[in-house]
């Protein structure tokens, strides 16, 4: 005879399986590949743009945009021009950006 505490464990790895499950998909897997390479692909066609980003209490620096590491936490750039000088290179917190503006953004460098 079982007990009741196996058959809730039991019960308990059924629904995180069927999560897992709902996760995994090829639709979903499809979906997320798609929108990850999109993603790359905008990266990656920036580098070497030039960008204003504004920042909060009020702030603009503008900067050549370097990149970003992979969770998109941190901005990297080159000679960032802020209100007190100019930086040779420098890490932006996505925190702290409110957004990042760049013109001619379809124009080869």
């Amino acid at each position: 005879m079982t007990s009741s505490v196996e058959v809730i464990e039991d019960n308990s790895q059924l629904n995180e399986n069927e999560t897992n499950m709902d996760f995994a998909t090829s639709e979903k897997q499809e979906a997320r590949a798609f929108l990850r390479e999109r993603f790359l692909r905008v990266i990656t066609g920036i580098v070497g743009k030039q960008a204003d980003f504004y920042l909060y209490e009020n702030t603009r620096v503008s900067a050549e945009f370097r990149g970003c590491d992979v969770e998109c936490l941190e901005v990297y750039t080159r000679n960032l021009e802020t209100p007190l000088g100019k930086i040779p290179e420098a890490v932006l917190r996505t925190s702290d950006i409110i957004y990042m503006d760049m013109n001619d953004i379809n124009v080869a460098q």
